[in-house]
């Protein structure tokens, strides 16, 4: 009896490692294409679950949340572990290296085309050998409108919507979404960064000297206000001096008159006080 056991517990070893070796777990975040040898690429997708497979039959899977592309300069931030930064070349003929990332996913309506386009590729793979390529066309489609100092000034982010203008139907047509396309650093030569720290040198000498026109502009309207302010205020005050004369002049002529005595005394020129008239 032991030894039936024995026997039956030893059979029953191969096929317990035979059926674990027919399923394939589908992750989290991923869906999964399933490959028969004998029919093909089923057109129906897998979500994130344990499946069953046959012997003949391959569960590839693809990433559905969004992943970074990394191509950059220091070997430690990007993908490839070496300088992977993207030369881009300018309308002066000048080749740079930049920093540039981008986010994509795997729509699940597009894995059957990013598994016809890549097959068994890994992600590693797919990102090196079509996104990177791609990204270094596009790239250079971009920056090859633009001057060494667009590329290298603080808006050059502006680009990274060109860029992703450009990459997302090339990368669409290999079943892969563009979300965003980052650009990072540049990394001009020794004569190029001097030319360009001179150039902005220049340029906040001239916005200096421009603020500094705007404000002798405005202190001149400020002079000339204030000598027009001051001119009236002068014209005034003689008006008013002159108004304190006559109205003197006027009260003066009031007292007299009250204090005459009706008789016509004659002064000067013999002519009746506060009249044109002389005496007969």
């Amino acid at each position: 009896m032991k030894t039936t056991r024995m026997l039956l517990l030893l059979s029953a070893i191969p096929c317990v490692v035979l059926l674990s070796g027919c399923t394939t777990e589908v992750p989290p975040a991923h869906v999964g294409i399933k490959f028969s040898a004998d029919s093909g690429v089923s057109e129906k997708l897998i979500t994130p679950q344990v499946v069953w497979r046959g012997i003949r039959d391959h569960v590839y899977t693809y990433p559905t949340s969004l992943k970074n592309a990394t191509f950059v300069r220091n070997p430690t931030e990007g993908d490839a572990k070496k300088d992977d930064s993207i030369i881009c070349s300018t309308t002066e003929g000048a080749l740079l290296p930049v920093d540039v990332t981008v986010v994509y996913h795997v729509a699940p309506e597009n894995v059957v085309d990013a598994f016809q386009n890549f097959g068994t590729e890994d992600l590693d793979g797919i990102q090196h050998d079509i996104i990177r390529w791609n990204v270094v066309g596009v790239m250079n489609e971009v920056s090859g409108t633009h001057s060494i100092f667009d590329l290298t000034a603080k808006d050059r982010q502006n680009f990274g919507p060109e860029a992703k203008k450009l990459l997302q139907p090339l990368m669409l047509a290999w079943g892969i979404t563009v979300d965003d396309v980052y650009i990072g650093e540049v990394y001009p030569p020794d004569d190029v960064r001097r030319k360009i720290e001179d150039r902005i040198q220049a340029r906040n000498l001239l916005e200096l000297a421009k603020v500094q026109l705007q404000q002798a502009t405005v202190d001149a309207k400020t002079t000339i206000t204030n000598a027009e302010r001051d001119a009236e205020t002068n014209k005034l005050l003689a008006q008013q001096g002159q108004t304190a004369i006559d109205l003197e002049r006027v009260k003066l002529e009031k007292m007299a008159i009250e204090r005459w005595d009706g008789k016509t005394p004659t002064v000067g020129s013999s002519i009746i006080p506060f009249t044109d008239i002389k005496p007969k």
